[in-house]
């Protein structure tokens, strides 16, 4: 039988069987078409960026008693973890204000109506230490964006992406864009063109001269 989680409270924990859950589609691709006078067809635009994913679960609820707990844990945003993949989650935003009293007290069954961002996270983090030149292989099929954080004084590049840093023990968030030791922010501390990401299959890393190690943690994403 099919199951869900949504900030980890269960459908199993709110008594309710899923009537049908879909799998997720793959995200499309966002991308502008511009029609220009004079000329032949339509000029395509790829935005580098994927749109979100409209989804449906539909559930009967068991027990009536339950509702209070269903209009708590079903509004926001949240992970949501599908038991059709065990190995991810989503971040997930409840999209309709779910009416109980026409659901609920006729039909015991509701639709869920979720928009999930288009890339799917693994559950576990993958965390690496690099004390020397080498090669990390990053799973999934989408492009990350890892925590960086750096033993050392000196330069390094991951990915092809050059950073160098004034001062140890500092960590890079690639996916806020920040960087930090604590609570105390280090971006003057920090100098690069970019902010490096990680992509599937080989990706080379290399230490310069008073850099210890790095440790990078990501989370392997899927499209």
């Amino acid at each position: 039988m099919e199951s869900f989680k949504f900030n980890n409270v269960s459908s199993d924990s709110l008594s309710l069987i899923v009537k049908s859950m879909p799998l997720v589609p793959r995200a499309q691709k966002n991308i502008e078409s511009i029609e220009i006078p004079g000329r032949n067809g339509k000029l395509y635009i790829d935005n580098e960026n994927y749109l979100s994913i409209n989804y449906t679960i539909n559930c009967i609820s068991l027990d009536k008693n339950k509702i209070d707990d269903i209009k708590s844990t079903f509004q926001g945003k949240g992970k949501l973890t599908l038991s059709k993949y065990n190995d991810r989650f989503w971040n997930a935003t409840i999209k309709n204000q779910i009416d109980f009293s026409k659901y609920l007290n006729y039909l015991n069954e509701f639709p869920l109506q979720l928009e999930l961002d288009p890339i799917a996270y693994s559950i576990t983090e993958t965390v690496e230490t690099i004390s020397t030149d080498g090669i990390i292989n990053v799973g999934g099929n989408s492009i990350v964006y890892p925590l960086i954080k750096v033993s050392g004084v000196g330069s390094f590049s991951v990915n092809g992406y050059e950073i160098t840093v004034s001062e140890s023990n500092i960590s890079i968030d690639c996916d806020l864009m920040n960087c930090f030791n604590g609570l105390i922010s280090k971006n003057d501390k920090v100098i690069l063109s970019e902010f490096p990401k990680l992509t599937p299959g080989n990706n080379p890393i290399s230490l310069g001269d008073g850099v210890t190690s790095i440790e990078i943690r990501y989370r392997k994403g899927w499209v």
